[in-house]
């Protein structure tokens, strides 16, 4: 199973994904690979496209982001973008991924005239 836990740390968030997802062998997962391709356009949108607040660690079978509270708003878009595409998944397949906000806050109703299930999935603005 992958577990992602995202938490507030002083000074901002974390997000931390650990684990594979189960699925399939080795090289025919679908969903250990959705969260792989999620997990490196993450790690991409913080250093190279919003390097404004953000940092990862990226290693096989472990992640680590950081969002620093005062980040700009471009690098909370492609944090929160990512953390709504880990938690759909988590939401598809709960036996392989599981999704964890730690922060403290309910996930914030989504906007008038959107889908209920996505209302469920939104991630909140960090």
């Amino acid at each position: 199973m992958i577990r992602i836990r995202l938490e507030s740390e002083a000074g901002g968030y974390h997000l931390a994904v650990r684990g594979h997802a189960g699925f399939a062998p080795k090289g025919r997962d679908v969903v250990c690979a959705g969260v792989s391709a999620l997990v490196e356009t993450l790690a991409i949108g913080l250093e190279r496209i919003a390097p404004g607040g953000g940092r990862a660690r990226v290693a096989a079978g472990t992640a680590d982001f950081w969002l620093e509270l005062g980040a700009d708003p471009a690098t909370r878009a492609v944090f929160r973008t990512v953390a709504a595409g880990l938690a759909d998944l988590a939401a598809s397949y709960p036996r392989f991924v599981r999704f964890e906000d730690r922060r403290g806050a309910p996930a914030a109703a989504g906007q008038p005239g959107r889908p209920a299930a996505a209302e469920r999935r939104t991630v909140p603005e960090p």
